[in-house]
């Protein structure tokens, strides 16, 4: 894990209108790391996310990507910085197949006498390599359209492909939601497999249960506020279920002692 964070949050404060989404917040990611984000609805995880997206502008505060300090919030900020946010329903097109969705957006081309053709040969060899280091079934071909394959699978697509294009961190917003119990086993080894080739793994979750196991570290958010900070090493994730339970109160007397 590198010593500087990869990302940086300092004193953030975000404001729609008179709702007071994100309250002051201030946490640091490195690369090499899985982090549990938590906390119920509203709390203000998927709020920090968009931030570090560039979807939302905070009204006061600092962002640092590697040292740098953010000063334009937008959406192409994620591909500047190399963020690839995975959820459950979104992300593929079902009607096209596992290597124009792996390629989505970034397809090769190569010219014939000058005239611009997509590089098939290309997309279908890289994207099969990947998906079967990532565990997709040898009887999948990438010429399979992605409404064929399970939600295991689907997953298993989007997070091969941000390897392969170089991300350096990767959102994952629910990732197990409507999942079998041997798909989420997947995707689950997936996310850790990540963060041992060196990528920031932000994985955001409401059960604390299953992502204490995987995570190095647990973020707890409630009401806009980042109110618990802790190594899974040094707390339980029953401890840890009682701070969201008891809004930072017991955070509280833990550092108090």
């Amino acid at each position: 894990m590198a010593n500087h964070p990869l990302i940086q949050v300092k004193n953030l404060d975000l404001h729609f209108g008179s709702f007071h989404a994100l309250k002051n917040v201030s946490v640091d990611f490195h690369a090499g790391e899985l982090v549990g984000l938590v906390g119920d609805n509203g709390a203000g995880k998927t709020t920090l996310i968009r931030v570090l997206c560039g979807i939302h502008t905070p009204n006061s505060g600092e962002v640092y990507f590697d040292g740098e300090r953010v000063t334009r919030f937008h959406p192409s900020l994620a591909i500047n910085q190399g963020i690839e946010t995975i959820q459950q329903s979104v992300g593929l097109c079902d009607n096209l197949s596992i290597a124009r969705n792996f390629y989505l957006g970034r397809e090769p081309v190569r010219r014939i006498m000058g005239i611009p053709f997509l590089d098939f040969k290309t997309m279908r060899k890289t994207s099969t390599e990947v998906i079967r280091e990532f565990g997709l079934r040898d009887n999948v071909s990438t010429d399979d359209e992605v409404g064929r394959l399970s939600g295991g699978e689907r997953q298993s697509v989007k997070i091969g492909r941000a390897v392969e294009f170089k991300n350096r961190v990767v959102i994952m917003d629910e990732p197990t939601n409507h999942l079998s119990v041997r798909e989420r086993e997947h995707v689950n080894e997936l996310a850790v497999q990540l963060k041992q080739q060196g990528l920031l793994v932000i994985y955001i979750t409401h059960d604390i249960f299953q992502v204490h196991k995987l995570a190095d570290r647990i973020v707890i958010m409630e009401n806009g506020e980042k109110v618990a900070d802790a190594k899974t090493s040094e707390m339980t994730a029953d401890a840890l279920e009682d701070v969201i339970r008891q809004g930072g109160r017991l955070v509280e007397k833990r550092e108090a002692a």
